[in-house]
């Protein structure tokens, strides 16, 4: 019986087993003086803190997105949503409120948000809005930075015009198809066809495990190669260069810019992330940080792209980044 188990479940041991296994290597790395060169150190302390920092919130948005796919009608989501495109995306913008995960958790949420009939300039407004639009996050961003109201102000008010902005231009394309892979929509073909056939509540229970392991599984493997890459790049960039530059008005933006795309923090949390740099960097540049970071980093494309079209991604970041370095330049010269 054990061994029909571990063979029925054999992704779900493995996957406990790896994190087990990187949670034991961050902790050898933090409570030994390893022999390691300090650069590999690095490297392996910075790709594990990302994977283990955002591994809970993408289970967690993982189940969500399971619970959405399996026990929610197919189109529930747009009979209870706005008929107004604009209404309905700066509404989906605000959805955050009800799951309150960070971006990582976001992305299979949105991906069954495009399974139950959503656009997909729907969904991005809402994957773009979310890890910043929800209590968790406003929260912290104003603990961390209570001083200076302006700060929490400006990240609430930038990244709700951003997504929406993105989602309005998006929206544009006749055949919003294009925008995602092959792959992802014959998931969303097969989805909605499961979902017509499965009424039972044993068969349902069932479709929920099977809709948790391919999300938590796609979505797992892309997180340890984005954790990967940006633990490398961290490692070879030398942070000495960006803080230099720190003081410049637009200089500034353009490095804080390139640090959210670098490090890939869990948007919760980075907000005390950047308050280490508020006395060398201006507010505007803070700002492009917080609102940048959430939207478009390494982690990030790599968790998107089983999802949206490289030109998509392109198109996307390209935007976010353009529109969070104008939110910056806003800040700095108006407040």
């Amino acid at each position: 019986m054990a061994l029909a188990f571990a063979k029925r479940y054999k992704n779900l041991l493995f996957l406990f087993s790896g994190l087990a296994l990187l949670l034991s290597v961050r902790f050898y790395l933090a409570s030994s003086n390893s022999d390691l060169p300090n650069k590999l150190q690095d490297f392996i302390t910075l790709s594990v803190s990302v994977f283990v920092e955002a591994f809970p919130f993408l289970v967690l948005g993982s189940v969500l997105a399971a619970l959405v796919n399996t026990f929610v009608s197919p189109h529930t989501f747009e009979k209870i949503l706005p008929k107004n495109k604009l209404a309905r995306r700066a509404s989906l913008s605000l959805l955050g409120f009800l799951f309150p995960v960070c971006e990582c958790g976001n992305v299979p949420l949105s991906r069954s948000l495009m399974i139950q009939g959503l656009k997909p300039s729907e969904a991005i407004t809402f994957l773009l809005a979310a890890p910043v639009l929800n209590p968790i996050t406003i929260w912290s961003t104003w603990v961390a930075f209570s001083y200076d109201g302006s700060i929490v102000a400006s990240r609430i008010a930038a990244t709700f015009l951003i997504a929406n902005t993105i989602g309005f231009i998006l929206s544009l394309i006749k055949n919003e198809n294009d925008f995602i892979t092959k792959d992802f929509q014959a998931v969303c073909e097969s989805s909605l066809t499961q979902k017509k056939s499965d009424k039972a509540l044993l068969a349902k229970v069932s479709s929920f495990v099977s809709n948790f392991k391919h999300e938590a599984f796609v979505m797992v493997k892309m997180l340890a190669f984005g954790a990967i890459i940006a633990g490398l790049i961290q490692t070879i960039v030398p942070r000495d260069i960006l803080i230099n530059i720190g003081s410049d008005v637009i200089l500034s933006i353009i490095a804080m810019l390139l640090l959210a795309f670098l490090v890939s923090i869990c948007a919760t949390v980075d907000a005390f992330f950047a308050l280490s740099f508020s006395n060398t960097f201006t507010a505007g540049s803070i700002t492009s940080f917080l609102v940048f970071g959430p939207m478009i980093d390494i982690k990030m494309l790599a968790l998107l792209k089983p999802t949206f079209k490289t030109k998509t991604l392109v198109l996307i970041s390209t935007l976010a980044l353009l529109l969070s370095a104008l939110a910056g330049l806003v800040v700095n010269y108006a407040l």
